[in-house]
């Protein structure tokens, strides 16, 4: 049986990824109306550049086609084959790239920071949802990666291949989630709504 053959026979992904959608788009809601109540405006501490935005725009499209590639495949098909597959290593490739740099410009730096006079710590300017999801999605980032990484060494038997599959389809899912929320977050921030 190749990797490729493997079919979602006996997990019913329909009905858990529509649940999934729903509480995720119940979060954002709530989330947003809170954020949009509070209105405590946070002041961004260091202007981001156009080429770091278009890292994190291209990252986000990456994890759109790698979404839309296997889930969209899982859910039609049972499995991915032909150019679905083929988009989705593709997309793996940029997606694994710009994680680093993902991950060095959009997570929260600690350590002693320098202060200013009227306000508090330069890395305490972040909203606390984009922070935790900003953690959220580079650790499910690795996990997700990782787990194609050890499915490609000759380590695994086959029952290890299918449950490395497994882990990376879950962890892929919530990659997808965690991406939705941090762009969620950054756009509250940019709108002035937190």
């Amino acid at each position: 049986m190749m990797l490729a053959d493997l079919t979602l026979t006996h997990a019913p992904v329909t009905p858990w990824l529509v649940s999934v959608g729903v509480t995720a788009a119940i979060v954002l809601g709530l989330v947003g109306m809170f954020a949009f109540a509070t209105n405590r405006r946070i002041r961004d501490s260091a202007t981001r550049g156009w080429l770091s935005r278009l890292c994190y725009a291209v990252f986000l499209t990456s994890v759109g086609v790698l979404a839309i590639s296997s889930f969209g495949s899982l859910l039609q098909f049972g499995h991915m084959s032909g150019y679905a597959l083929l988009a989705h290593v593709a997309a793996a490739g940029a997606f694994v790239f710009l994680l680093l740099v993902v991950a060095v410009l959009y997570l929260p730096w600690g350590g002693s920071v320098a202060t200013d006079e009227n306000t508090a710590a330069v890395g305490d300017q972040r909203w606390w949802f984009a922070r935790w999801t900003a953690w959220l999605l580079v650790i499910s980032s690795l996990l997700t990666a990782g787990s194609m990484f050890l499915s490609m060494l000759p380590i695994l038997d086959t029952a290890g291949l299918h449950e490395a599959v497994a882990v990376h389809r879950w962890t892929g899912l919530v990659v997808v989630v965690s991406a939705l929320f941090h762009l969620f977050a950054i756009s509250c921030t940019r709108l002035g709504w937190r």
